[in-house]
């Protein structure tokens, strides 16, 4: 950890080794600091240098890109001095992605590479949906990482990114407006707290959003963020791709409001790349209305719930996947309708699910993908080890991974999967960072360690 400086490369304490120090193993690392970056290089025998670098935002320092070669042209046995000195040259010319993975024989229903949402941004360290969340999911995370709004409708008909129908569970909402609680039917349940429907945009302007998970850290939340609404998180972070989640539809009818109505103005003014909801009447009647781009997705809740249209279970409907086809191209389900857990937290034999959906031509993303759930004990308590059983198991792959923490899903993707079916050197990455679990972010602080 180290203070910021522009005085030049600072060697910081996250190096192994460097060439030229004794230490003999199988990769040595030298790390660097310099103007603000942060970078890590990595010397594996046979094959030479590769650096990977990072960038700052206040208070952290963030992972940014994919290993890189660098071919010294005085070769590549030299001291530590010069290392620090070559990195820090290469890292002001910003790294950059790597060079593209070599083609891979993926299971996915289009055969290209599962696609990664990102939950809010990055959620997993920033209140969901907070400007940070979003920035870091797009700095950490695979360049085509897809962004994930969680639409919520104003008195005003304002569209903002909220992760909970209840605003006193993921804002500071009721510190401007203690008396502003009620109880309204949610999907026929009477449900009490603050709703986005009893102010205005210019009302919950103060308000900002805080973490929404209490087992992590609160940390941010005495920083404002401001809520953000669909067209913010277009504007701001031009996302290579936009995901709306309309989870309450009926809600806002008995305020005379119309979510439908919404999504197909907003859509004519943002490029929507997706667009989910559990209730089976709203995408119907938004199917052929939106752009022919725009994929809509039929979200699957707990089996034994009701969905609210039809009255029937989410787990009768799964029976049932020709009829969702009639109106969408794919489906968002739990992550345990695929790897069903049991009760002494081991997998189960995986569902037929994703073959079902793929024969039905539906696309299969699954969701509730976090680094600090509880794991089952097969993945050894290792998030990636978690990702890749679903996308690179020999059987079958998910379409997309909907997680909190899109930089494990992106290093599965991007550096482990397929690793016996590609000449890339995957493994190059895991020097870099053994895993993305644990060494999720460094602070910035004064002090020396």
């Amino acid at each position: 950890q180290h203070k910021h400086s522009s005085a030049g490369p600072i060697p910081i304490p996250l190096s192994l080794s460097v060439p030229g120090s004794g230490l003999k193993s199988s990769t040595a690392i030298a790390s660097y600091y310099s103007r603000g970056l942060l970078g890590s290089c990595c010397v594996v025998p046979g094959t030479g240098w590769w650096c990977r670098s990072w960038s700052a935002v206040p208070g952290l320092l963030l992972a940014a890109s994919r290993p890189v070669r660098v071919v010294f042209a005085g070769g590549e046995a030299m001291g530590s001095g010069r290392v620090f000195s070559v990195v820090a040259s290469v890292v002001l010319l910003w790294l950059g992605v790597a060079a593209a993975q070599g083609d891979s024989p993926w299971k996915t229903l289009s055969g290209n590479a599962p696609a990664i949402i990102a939950k809010g941004g990055f959620s997993g360290l920033f209140p969901d949906s907070s400007e940070f969340a979003y920035q870091f999911a797009m700095i950490a995370s695979s360049p085509d990482t897809i962004l994930y709004c969680d639409v919520r409708l104003t008195k005003d008909g304002l569209g903002v990114c909220l992760p909970d129908i209840k605003m006193d569970n993921c804002t500071n909402i009721p510190d401007f407006y203690p008396k502003g609680k009620k109880s309204y039917l949610v999907n026929g349940v009477s449900t009490t707290g603050w709703f986005s429907v009893d102010y205005n945009g210019t009302e919950l302007s103060q308000v900002s959003l805080k973490q929404s998970i209490f087992s992590r850290t609160p940390r941010f939340d005495p920083s404002f963020f401001p809520l953000l609404a669909v067209e913010d998180v277009a504007s701001k972070f031009k996302p290579p791709g936009m995901w709306l989640n309309i989870q309450h539809d009926g809600f806002y009818s008995q305020f005379n409001m119309s979510m439908r109505k919404y999504i197909l103005s907003v859509s004519r003014r943002v490029i929507v790349d997706y667009i989910s909801s559990p209730e089976a009447s709203f995408l119907t009647s938004i199917s052929g209305r939106v752009s022919n781009n725009t994929k809509l997705v039929f979200r699957f809740l707990d089996e034994a719930t009701l969905e609210p249209s039809t009255k029937e279970t989410y787990g009768s409907m799964l029976k049932n996947l020709t009829f969702i086809k009639t109106f969408a191209s794919g489906i968002l389900v739990p992550k345990k309708y695929i790897w069903p857990v049991s009760p002494d937290n081991y997998l189960q034999p995986y569902t037929s699910i994703v073959d079902d959906a793929h024969k039905a031509g539906l696309e299969i993303y699954a969701a509730d993908f976090a680094n600090d759930f509880a794991l089952s004990y097969n993945h050894s308590y290792d998030p990636l080890a978690e990702s890749l059983s679903f996308i690179d198991n020999g059987a079958f792959s998910v379409d997309g991974i909907l997680t909190d923490f899109p930089v494990t899903p992106s290093e599965a993707i991007g550096c482990f999967a397929n690793l016996n079916k590609s000449n890339t050197d995957h493994g190059m990455y895991h020097s870099f960072f053994p895993s993305f679990s644990f060494f999720m972010f460094i602070h910035v602080t004064n002090h020396h360690y």
